[in-house]
């Protein structure tokens, strides 16, 4: 399978039983925190910033959390008995954390949460991740809109990564594919470059599709059931051969102008949002 973006069905019982409450905090949180699913685990985002990567092992090993040594070391976390006897270091400054079923709410518990939460704050790693998590919580609870994933990879793409990954509603029940890709104002992408990315996107989707489709009705359905969306209200739906892509700019606006206006004559077709705060 070129992608596979959602549990199986032995892993997503897990995924209600053991981690009900994270998804409470998830819910709760009017988008601050943000869970993706992988195939054999999920990505836990803070303000869009990668917070942890938990995959899941055999029951009786549990879970392997994997977090950022900037923001767990020396942490409350960090000092706790449960946690170091299994702690090992990984290439990219990462550490890696062995965690039993019941171990999973300490872990994430509120005040290891905060303290996670206050590095990631520190760091700042950079403002297309900001925005991006900005255009995901302020479109939420949509009907016609759900956006479905965030850096958005295969087997065949390798490197490459879309932004996000959107369904726009064609009719009822019904949905196509939307690819965003986020730039900033400044950026010397917002040119050919951006063009191309989209154009290579929407064609290698359109070239997978039936991959994708199978791949994002389960993981719509599985995140439905989660609770990690309430909206569109549809416990199922089907994703329709209709690709499009669009490019949200933010930031910078008086050179994003004129950059947009010539990727406008360049590109007639080309769908380009301006992001404005509305103040």
């Amino acid at each position: 399978m070129a992608i596979k973006r959602f549990f199986d069905d032995d892993n997503f019982s897990r995924m209600q039983s053991d981690l009900n409450f994270l998804l409470k905090t998830i819910n709760n949180s009017n988008g601050e925190f943000y869970l993706a699913l992988r195939d054999n685990g999920f990505n836990f985002y803070y303000k869009g910033n990668s917070l942890a990567k938990v995959s899941f092992e055999n029951p009786q090993k549990g879970y392997t959390v994997q977090i950022h040594k900037k923001f767990f070391s020396d942490t409350r976390a960090d000092k706790d008995t449960r946690f170091s006897m299994s702690k090992k270091d990984l290439a990219g400054g990462y550490v890696s954390l062995a965690v039993k079923s019941d171990q999973l709410q300490p872990l994430f518990q509120k005040k290891y949460l905060d303290e996670f939460c206050s590095r990631i704050k520190a760091v700042n790693n950079g403002e297309e991740i900001t925005f991006e998590q900005m255009i995901i919580t302020d479109n939420m609870d949509r009907e016609d809109l759900v956006i479905i994933d965030r850096q958005v990879t295969d087997e065949q793409l390798r490197l490459k990564r879309m932004d996000l990954l959107a369904l726009k509603q064609v009719e009822s029940r019904k949905f196509g594919f939307l690819v965003i890709e986020v730039k900033l104002g400044n950026s010397p992408e917002l040119s050919e470059k951006v063009a191309e990315q989209l154009d290579f996107y929407v064609s290698h989707i359109r070239n997978q599709f039936y991959e994708y489709k199978y791949c994002y009705e389960k993981n719509y359905c599985q995140q439905k059931k989660l609770g990690l969306f309430s909206k569109p209200s549809y416990e199922r739906i089907e994703i329709m051969p209709q690709i499009s892509g669009c490019v949200v700019v933010v930031g910078y606006s008086g050179v994003a102008q004129a950059q947009i206006n010539n990727l406008k004559r360049l590109h007639p077709a080309l769908s380009v949002k301006r992001l404005k705060l509305d103040l």
